[in-house]
């Protein structure tokens, strides 16, 4: 029954860590902007954020090592925003959020994918 039991806290250890990798400030709050690379290799990717009225919030060329992020920080405010990810050699997209103070989005890039949310 130990073993199992080591196992199971094991695995939820390592699903934790996994959901949180690349938070830089866990007691503070995320990051307004994080762009995930779930990917085996680095990648660069153009990071594009803007407002309502079509004003870049932000624009940014960053290169991402396998399993990191790119975090930025202190560009949203309430209202509705588009974050834009188009990845050199990779796939792109764009998503439109509500926000809110406090919100944080993010953008998961897989080989072939990009999944984006909202915390």
């Amino acid at each position: 029954m130990a073993t199992t039991r080591r196992n199971t806290l094991v695995g939820t250890a390592s699903a934790g860590t996994t959901f949180l990798a690349g938070c830089s400030s866990i007691l503070g709050g995320n990051p307004d902007v994080v762009v995930f690379n779930r990917t085996d290799s680095e990648l660069t990717a153009d990071i594009t954020l803007v407002d309502t009225d079509g004003e870049e919030l932000l624009s940014e060329s960053a290169t991402i090592d396998p399993d990191n992020a790119f975090e930025h920080d202190e560009v949203l405010s309430s209202g509705t925003h588009t974050l834009s990810v188009d990845v050199e050699g990779g796939p792109s997209g764009e998503r439109e959020f509500d926000v809110e103070d406090g919100d944080s989005l993010q953008a998961r890039v897989d080989e072939d994918d990009i999944e984006f949310n909202k915390l």
